[in-house]
């Protein structure tokens, strides 16, 4: 007592004679050495609480059995590996390697070089014909220009295909791999499976949906596009379900995270309301870590596709807007906008989709966890807890569970802003050059009639003199 005493009588004389950086630095040096004096004393929170366990050793017929979200998402894959998209193979069962596998050389990959031969005939068919029509009309103003452009905008996705989606192959495999071994950590740590009662129906129809949207906007456009002949919608069908495809495979990677950090939160508010939860929450930020390495990983795996998807989006609304509009100035309204519109609404509400879902994706596992462990009493926990619900927000603020498509764009409602936005500026650029080209060709047509007029009296008066 004495000694503690004398102590922080020197302490204090000690901070009346030094300058503030001193008294700084001493303040610092005092209550780190309070602090590591507490973690010696505190057998409560052991050191090794807070370090990750090795990998765990996992049975492949409890893999499989539990994995959930494959067996629920399965039609969407089946659906893919027909038409070639991403020719990826689920592992047999009871077989000790990666679940979902990805080789050049693989049955799926043989299909896949078949299906986009077959299709890139068709498709360089009808590009030539369309190229060849435009070449030998003898109607070349800049509106028509810029409507064969749209419909050669919407065959580009076809061409990169490799590029973009095969190419990420071993990524999109591990991106499925992450799930199996999440679903199974997952039942591991709660005691609990996780279930996608939803997700399976959702899944089926939206297989359908994606054929049967296809078929409706390229007939749509056949009947209200004056020059699109029947046979040309045969290079359009795939395209166009390929894109609903991968929208539909947003849909459902969101959906599923959604169902999953719902289950987990519960679990982990159930955690919470225990005593001394401390082990168990340092297992439940493990696992939250790997839904949000996830997550990233689903921006990574996909990312070539969905920035080459963004980037078609953007482009072919922007031009079928101006051609829509163009249109209706110079000749008023024909169902030649109507079929431009469709395909501006159909381009948006992808888009819409698409960053909407992320949004709440993000939400959900991100936001809503911070939520529930800012709401947690630190007073009326023990110290081990209170550094674990401290860690665990740490974790959240350096693993944001962001969508990321490989650092180019962030997947995001602001993505939808700043497109709008940039779509704005450019329109209003074509608009003004549209403008522009109304005004000379009134001033061409005025010049011309003048001329004409002039020509006509000169007529005139050479008759009236000679009469």
């Amino acid at each position: 007592m004495i000694h503690s005493q004398m102590e922080d009588s020197q302490y204090e004389i000690r901070h009346q004679v030094l300058n503030p950086n001193q008294r700084q630095q001493l303040e610092d040096r005092r209550r780190i050495k309070e602090q590591l004096h507490q973690l010696e004393q505190d057998n409560e929170s052991p050191t090794h609480m807070y370090r990750r366990k090795l990998k765990i050793s996992t049975d492949v017929n409890l893999l499989d059995q539990h994995d959930s979200f494959y067996h629920t998402t399965k039609s969407l894959l089946v659906l893919f590996q027909i038409m070639g998209v991403m020719p990826i193979m689920r592992s047999p069962k009871g077989v000790d390697m990666p679940r979902t596998t990805f080789t050049w050389c693989s049955k799926a990959f043989l299909w896949a070089y078949f299906i986009y031969a077959c299709e890139t005939i068709v498709v360089l068919v009808v590009a030539r014909e369309r190229i060849n029509k435009f070449i030998s009309t003898s109607d070349k103003r800049f509106d028509e220009v810029i409507y064969n452009i749209i419909f050669m905008s919407i065959m580009v996705p076809h061409f990169l295909l490799p590029v973009a989606s095969w190419r990420n192959g071993q990524e999109v495999a591990k991106f499925k791999n992450m799930w199996t071994d999440f679903q199974y950590k997952y039942l591991i740590v709660t005691g609990k499976p996780i279930v996608f009662p939803k997700l399976y129906p959702i899944t089926w129809a939206l297989c359908i949906v994606s054929w049967t949207l296809s078929l409706v906007i390229i007939l749509s456009q056949y009947y209200l596009q004056p020059d699109f002949q029947f046979s040309h919608t045969f290079a359009y069908y795939h395209i166009i379900a390929m894109l609903n495809g991968f929208c539909s495979l947003w849909f459902v990677n969101c959906t599923a995270f959604g169902t999953a950090s719902k289950a987990f939160a519960k679990e982990l508010t159930d955690v919470l309301a225990t005593e001394r939860p401390a082990a168990k929450l340092t297992e439940y930020r493990h696992l939250w870590v790997d839904l949000s390495h996830m997550m990233q990983q689903l921006g990574k795996a996909y990312s070539n596709m969905y920035g080459i998807y963004c980037l078609v989006i953007f482009f072919t609304t922007i031009i079928a807007t101006y051609g829509s509009l163009s249109e209706i100035i110079e000749h008023g309204a024909t169902y030649k906008e109507v079929g431009l519109f469709v395909i501006v609404f159909y381009c948006m509400s992808l888009l819409f989709i698409i960053c909407n879902e992320a949004h709440h994706a993000s939400k959900r596992v991100g936001l809503n966890f911070q939520e529930r462990l800012l709401n947690v009493n630190l007073t009326a926990v023990d110290k081990a807890t209170q550094k674990e619900v401290e860690m665990f927000l740490v974790a959240i603020d350096k693993n944001p569970p962001t969508m990321n498509l490989d650092g180019y764009a962030n997947i995001n409602r602001g993505l939808i802003t700043s497109n709008i936005s940039f779509m704005a500026t450019y329109l209003v650029v074509l608009m003004q050059f549209k403008l522009t080209l109304l005004r000379q060709s009134a001033k061409n047509a005025f010049i011309a009639s003048l001329k004409s007029n002039l020509s006509r009296i000169r007529t005139l008066d050479v008759d009236k003199l000679r009469t």
